[in-house]
């Protein structure tokens, strides 16, 4: 898959290669995902107490922890909580690297960012968002030399990723919609959580802002992390924004890298609320909304139900028929789910979309597979349409199955 079509999370493949060796069981590969998810709290935990405070780290840590758009990129065979994993150690490397500039500190900050690279391509932005942040809190001339070094440093790392996926010309993005206003604000309550959660987390962020500019103001504590965390918070969105102009690229799962620089402004804000009583109520309803909304996550069905799927066309195709698979990603996906789940693949006649570009079918009877299709794709995707019948929709939780037979074949009713 990384030499033929998606260069992008190459250090997860390479690790869930290595690691499917050992088993091939859904939840243990779901579980590659977990332990870097889990890493990342005592990561994060420190970043925040490095910057802020016990408090605020402690807060920021029970947010991220009970974030259902973390815990669902958590449970999921894609390398998104590496990505995150690792984008929240580079960022504690980068703070450390300032504080302390020692060789060690240095080399670290090279190994998690180069890994971060190699995790997902979206944390250039991060990188960027760091250099940005040392650019304008104006630190020494010799900080910003050791900076811009290190920075060098992962930039030649990352080359070899950049040039492989220049050479094969991936398109890991190309399925990507047109960004509209809904999409951006759904992102943020997937942030901030909806109702009560959300309002609570934009009252914690202006108090945030607000200590910010009264520190800038009276210039009595650094105000660098402000600084840092907004634009580690905002530069990854903004950029996206910018380059949907031209390309859709704008995704919520590319931008759950801004969830942790999220969470410290919430925490921060919380934390810096003056009389006591009102800072530990806001702090315990948070995390109370939070802890109250994972029961109805938990009881969602999933995002697709391939077991219910594969069931299906076990019991109902021939071995004479054809199943199209509308999106060719989701290839490895189907052939997996049958032996998975103690099934027989029914037809070795697959072929592979977008079905609006695919010549006459020979088969008398089809099966098309579309995944997360929008309404009335089915009506624009079926190019042969006028020599097929639609007898049958089956629909499962994200993926549709549609069967169509010849309209001279007898089986038509």
């Amino acid at each position: 898959m990384v030499r033929s079509s998606e260069a992008n999370m190459a250090l997860y493949y390479v690790l869930l290669r290595v690691w499917s060796h050992i088993s091939h069981s859904v939840s243990f590969l779901r579980f590659l995902s977990v332990i870097p998810a889990v890493a990342t709290v005592p990561v994060l935990y420190s970043l925040g107490k490095k910057l802020f405070s016990p408090l605020a780290a402690l807060l920021a840590s029970l947010l991220f922890s009970l974030n259902t758009f973390h815990i669902y990129y958590s449970q999921v065979g894609r390398g998104y909580s590496l990505a995150v994993f690792l984008v929240t150690l580079s960022c504690f490397f980068f703070v450390r690297n300032f504080e302390h500039p020692t060789g060690a500190n240095g080399v670290a900050y090279v190994i998690a960012s180069t890994a971060a690279m190699y995790g997902h391509f979206f944390a250039g932005f991060v990188l960027l968002a760091q250099l940005l942040a040392l650019v304008l809190g104006r630190p020494s001339r010799v900080a910003m030399i050791r900076q811009m070094l290190l920075l060098t440093i992962v930039a030649v790392a990352s080359l070899p990723l950049f040039l492989f996926a220049a050479v094969h010309r991936t398109e890991p993005i190309a399925w990507v919609q047109p960004t509209r206003g809904k999409e951006v604000y759904h992102f943020f309550t997937y942030l901030g959580g909806s109702g009560l959660k959300f309002a609570l987390s934009v009252i914690a962020l202006a108090i945030a802002g607000r200590e910010w500019w009264r520190r800038a103001r009276l210039q009595t504590r650094p105000t660098l992390p402000f600084l840092f965390l907004t634009l580690w918070f905002l530069l990854p969105l903004g950029l996206t924004l910018l380059i949907s102009l031209w390309k859709p690229v704008f995704s919520p799962r590319f931008l759950i890298i801004c969830l942790p620089a999220f969470v410290l402004l919430v925490a921060e804000g919380v934390a810096a609320i003056a009389p006591q009583w009102p800072r530990y109520s806001m702090a315990a309803v948070l995390v109370l909304s939070w802890v109250t909304a994972l029961p109805a996550y938990y009881r969602q069905p999933g995002i697709e139900d391939w077991k219910g799927a594969a069931t299906y066309l076990s019991q109902h195709v021939r071995v004479v028929d054809t199943i199209i698979i509308n999106n060719p990603a989701y290839r490895p996906v189907l052939e997996y789910s049958f032996p998975e789940f103690d099934l027989v693949l029914p037809t070795e006649h697959l072929v592979m979309g977008p079905a609006n570009r695919l010549s006459q079918p020979q088969s008398d009877h089809i099966w098309l597979l579309l995944c997360h299709a929008p309404p009335g794709e089915a009506n624009d995707v079926v190019s042969f349409k006028r020599q097929f019948t639609l007898r049958t929709e089956m629909h499962f939780t994200g993926i549709d199955i549609l069967e169509f037979v010849r309209n001279a074949s007898p089986e038509v009713r």
